[in-house]
């Protein structure tokens, strides 16, 4: 008979963990951020060009969030932070459920492992369905991580692999084995059926995405295993989604930024030797390993890409399930050189074929929440996640230069009809002076009028401003400006003939500010009052 698993705590004991967790985190004070030591090189103005002949394939939404859209407080009598909001106002579509410190964690849905897997009352789904209730309620897309959150100083084994048992001196007696990632497969699909086929007066949310695990090679806070056995509990647990659902998306491992051939091509040759399915690949990337170049992430995702095209798997996706301008003392997100992190990142992530991305965090953490940890004002590098959603307005990517490996960035698109075109430009850490941009081939005849408007958010300024608007005539846009280093720039060219009132063209992006308040509290949703029918039209006479 096994020994009972240390993991197993009561709901006092986890109550009060928990309760810890948040309120140490959320105590501490916010450090200061500083930029980080930049490296400028070039000189001159840089030469731009955007050909609106030739298509380059599809502008990706690329913007979701860890945590979110509420902010749980550890203190039960503290605000609720609702960031709902500001989160459409970023564009953010899908939060992926991790780090919520217990809730959503395996060990906390399941708390006893030696209990029936398939009985009901081994489950408790309450704090969990708080969570992803809040998510699916306020309209996001849930991206679900399987596994348990940072371990920081909770004293329970929760990055032991799931059926792991230990003495009370801390021993491992048992190590997991086969049997055990089989049992965790199976609470897994439970899991899944909550959320997605109303088990256990769950709900049907249709997740779509599921992650197995974060970090296995980060030890110390979440996986004490051998790669060789986190490989099988992927196996284990992938396969047994796809049986419960073949339309689930089953990925992982969510890999630290390492990137070693242990949890790289290891991982995915050792997918392709047992078949098991690999719907897309999940890593992390913070900069702080790069230099903090931007250029890092085309560099990693054309890596994850050529893994998976090497190994059978090209249709899998790259998803970067965690990222930020920088982590912990080092985070630089509410600076200058954060908004030109945070825009030259999302262009080199698009173009090293990244199909899904994931800030840390989307609430007010005190070191990297996208929103001030007592203001709960969104941080400064926020400002590119909207220049982005304008971008998103429109999707079809054309063909520009002047982009470079060291954080200098061009994207350009047009819409369907195309009545618009977007440029967004990124100047990380250059020595440029400014920009010549030359726009060819621009969607519409020789004599049709356009206007060009100009966003500028510099070191100067706290948000995007409209600098100009330029009215011209023709297929062909020129223009130079000035522009130094720490600096984006979202420009609109956009037809004016003939001019259509339900389409105006913004001038400001400005977020919206979230108050903190106790308790959540979403006001009554407003139908449109009820269409008087029309008076009765008397019958004509006939002549």
């Amino acid at each position: 008979m096994r020994l009972k698993r240390a993991i197993t705590a009561s709901a006092f004991e986890y109550s009060l963990l928990t309760l810890f967790v948040l309120v140490f985190c959320s105590c501490a004070a916010p450090p200061v951020q500083h930029e980080p030591e930049l490296h400028p090189y070039g000189h001159g103005v840089k030469s731009l060009q955007v050909n609106c002949e030739a298509r380059a394939g599809l502008i990706r939404p690329l913007i979701g969030a860890n945590r979110g859209p509420v902010n749980w407080p550890g203190d039960p009598q503290a605000p609720v932070w609702d960031f709902s909001e500001n989160f459409r106002q970023f564009g953010i579509e899908s939060i992926r459920s991790h780090d919520f410190y217990g809730p959503t964690d395996w060990w906390v849905i399941f708390p006893d492992f030696t209990a029936d897997a398939n009985a009901i009352g081994g489950y408790d789904f309450a704090s969990s369905d708080q969570r992803i209730s809040a998510i699916r309620d306020a309209g996001f897309d849930c991206f679900y991580r399987l596994g348990t959150s940072w371990k920081g100083d909770n004293p329970l084994p929760i990055n032991d692999p799931p059926g792991t048992v230990r003495n009370q001196n801390g021993q491992v007696v048992h190590e997991a084995d086969t049997d055990d990632f089989k049992k965790f497969a199976n609470v897994c699909t439970n899991i899944v059926r909550h959320y997605n086929q109303g088990w256990a007066g769950g709900h049907n949310y249709g997740i779509d995405y599921w992650e197995v695990w974060n970090e296995p090679d980060n030890s110390s806070q979440f996986w004490t295993g051998t790669p060789g056995q986190y490989y099988m509990l992927y196996e284990e647990t992938a396969k047994a989604i796809k049986a419960l659902d073949p339309s689930l998306k089953v990925g992982g491992p969510g890999l630290s930024g390492a990137f070693t051939d242990i949890y790289m091509d290891g991982f995915v040759r050792y997918c392709r030797k047992t078949n098991a399915p690999l719907d897309f690949y999940s890593w992390h990337s913070y900069g702080g390993r790069d230099d903090y170049n931007p250029y890092c992430y085309y560099e990693y995702g054309r890596k994850v890409r050529k893994a998976l095209t090497r190994y059978g798997y090209k249709n899998a996706e790259s998803i970067v399930t965690e990222w930020n301008a920088g982590i912990n003392d080092n985070v630089f997100s509410d600076t200058p050189a954060g908004v030109a992190y945070y825009a030259s990142s999302l262009m080199n992530m698009l173009d090293g074929g990244v199909t899904r991305a994931y800030l840390y965090v989307g609430d007010n953490h005190p070191m990297l929440g996208l929103h001030g940890h007592e203001t709960g004002l969104p941080v400064r590098a926020t400002q590119s996640l909207i220049a982005w959603k304008r971008m998103l307005e429109t999707p079809l990517r054309l063909a520009a230069i002047g982009s470079d490996k060291k954080g200098y960035n061009i994207l350009a698109g047009t819409n369907e009809p195309s009545r618009r075109v977007h440029i967004l430009i990124s100047d990380y850490q250059s020595n440029h002076t400014g920009w010549a941009l030359r726009v060819t081939n621009l969607p519409w005849s020789d004599q049709t009028p356009y206007e060009a408007t100009r966003w500028v958010l510099d070191p100067s300024r706290s948000q995007l401003e409209a600098v100009e608007t330029i009215e011209r005539t023709g297929r062909t846009f020129v223009l130079k400006r000035n522009m130094s280093r720490r600096t984006i720039c979202l420009i609109e060219i956009r037809k004016t003939w003939p001019k259509r009132q339900a389409d105006p063209a913004p001038r400001k992006l400005v977020p919206i500010r979230v108050a903190p308040r106790p308790g959540i509290r979403r006001p009554p949703r407003r139908r449109p009052p009820a269409r008087k029918p029309p008076p009765p039209n008397p019958r004509r006479p006939r002549r």
